[in-house]
């Protein structure tokens, strides 16, 4: 085996590598031959030795230059979300000789006000339904009194119509009542429910979007 048999082996054994690590080896073994000359080119090659051996070993470190170490994960530290449960339970006990008396008396007054709406919604549709009520009972009074004026029938017809037109303007108001009760009460009732709910409902999304002290 002369140089270029030497070379041309150990070129087609190092052609896992990329073209410019394969040719710098190569190189490196090709300035090996010139240094020891022509002369001197069969001792050479009895110095390096096999070149399948040669490949190996430049193989062997080549994959260890180039092998990457395994990237561990980095673990974040947990940490809490929004306020300190422990701050959180120091602020709530300094809170509780104050804010229990303002809590009491915040349900308290909201539970007035409710008691006061309730009683004027209560007022209001008992006027409302007290003005037909009385034209009916009214008329309904007056027809039975108009009986005993038929000695003199003027008077009765007009206390008859009279009745009657109280009768039929209790019933028609009564009716006309009946149908704005159906058509208001019920949302300004949920109205105020809502008004009622509305400091509540903030308070569990608040707690909803902090997550509750949750991690």
């Amino acid at each position: 085996m002369n140089r270029a048999e030497y070379l041309a082996a150990l070129r087609r054994a190092l052609s896992v590598l990329p073209e410019e690590e394969r040719a710098s080896a190569l190189s490196y073994y090709e300035e090996y031959f010139d240094d020891a000359g022509p002369e001197n080119e069969a001792k050479a090659i009895e110095e390096l030795g096999d070149p399948a051996k040669v490949a190996a070993q430049i193989l062997a470190d080549y994959r260890e230059l180039t092998a990457v170490p395994p990237i561990r994960p980095i673990r974040e530290k947990r940490r809490w979300r929004g306020i300190n449960p422990w701050l959180l339970l120091v602020l709530v006990l300094l809170a509780i000789p104050i804010g229990g008396p303002l809590l009491v008396g915040a349900f308290a007054t909201v539970f007035g006000v409710f008691i006061a709406v309730i009683a004027v919604i209560f007022a209001v549709l008992l006027v409302l339904y007290g003005i037909p009520l009385a034209l009916v009972c009214g008329g309904a009074v007056l027809g039975v009194f108009s009986l005993g004026l038929w000695m003199t029938p003027a008077n009765a017809l007009v206390t008859l119509g009279t009745g009657l037109a109280c009768l039929a303007a209790g019933i028609l108001l009564g009716l006309l009542v009946i149908k704005l009760s159906i058509l208001f009460v019920p949302p300004v009732f949920r109205a105020f429910v809502t008004v009622l709910r509305a400091p509540f409902n903030w308070i569990r999304n608040r707690c909803r979007r902090t997550g509750g002290g949750n991690v």
